[in-house]
């Protein structure tokens, strides 16, 4: 059966995840960290460092594991969605932000902590949809698929926060349909969120190819789901054990020669 579908992930796929955060940290606290006389990548460093202490120290933190939810996403979502975890995590982020952020302003001796931290988790937040910026070859790749195939987006994340990662890069029109993490309660590698996928997909697993980038959550949780994967291996990274992709690429501009 030929493939009529692709099913890509988003993270270090279509965009760089750290890259993203890290840029629009660097943004929103360029004129505190010049005012302040602070060190850009100090602060960074405590503040995630913070943020990551405390989210594993929540009491929702197995459930954040399961769907792939972590630091420094979580310093920018509103959790959206249904669920007692989803309620839990609305109610507890905005403290969370705010420790996050005092703890690490402290950590640099930072005077009048909370209203600076209060000041930066703003900024930050708004910032981050100013500086997703996809690969240079995803949308080339996307214009020359989406004319011929089914494109669609399962990825970990919370979907707000994900939403806004394809809204700012300029690739949601490729994607009408998007299963993010957060919605279903189960994330890369469980094969939940790939099955999720393909009945709202309506389609068969041998239509359907994955592309990602990870052999631990795209590779592998494919094969657990009976699909076949396209692995995006921008580093050229040794697979050392697991699942074997059906395919292996350096980068998206070689998709169409597989699915032709």
């Amino acid at each position: 059966m030929s493939t009529t579908a692709i099913l890509f992930d988003l993270d270090n796929t279509l965009v760089p995840e750290m890259v993203s955060y890290e840029s629009a940290f660097a943004s929103a606290t360029e004129s505190t960290v010049r005012r302040l006389e602070l060190e850009p990548a100090a602060l960074r460093d405590a503040v995630f460092g913070a943020a990551a202490k405390l989210w594993l120290a929540s009491p929702v933190s197995a459930y954040c594991l399961r769907v792939g939810i972590g630091s420094p996403t979580s310093l920018v979502s509103d959790f959206p969605g249904t669920g007692d975890e989803l309620a839990y995590l609305r109610e507890w982020a905005s403290a969370y932000r705010r420790e996050s952020w005092v703890s690490g302003l402290e950590q640099l001796g930072v005077q009048d902590s909370v209203n600076v931290a209060a000041e930066l988790d703003r900024a930050f937040r708004e910032n981050l949809a100013n500086h997703v910026v996809p690969y240079a070859d995803a949308l080339p790749a996307l214009e020359r698929l989406g004319s011929s195939y089914v494109l669609a987006l399962a990825t970990n994340g919370p979907a707000d926060v994900q939403t806004t990662k394809l809204r700012a890069s300029g690739l949601e029109r490729f994607f009408p349909l998007v299963v993010a993490s957060s919605e279903i309660g189960f994330g890369k590698p469980d094969p939940r969120i790939f099955h999720a996928a393909l009945e709202r997909m309506n389609l068969p697993a041998a239509e359907v190819l994955v592309v990602g980038d990870s052999l631990e959550k795209d590779v592998a949780g494919a094969a657990a789901a009976g699909l076949r994967c396209v692995w995006v291996n921008r580093t050229r990274a040794k697979r050392t054990s697991g699942p074997a992709p059906a395919f292996e690429i350096e980068s998206l501009a070689e998709l169409h020669h597989i699915l032709e």
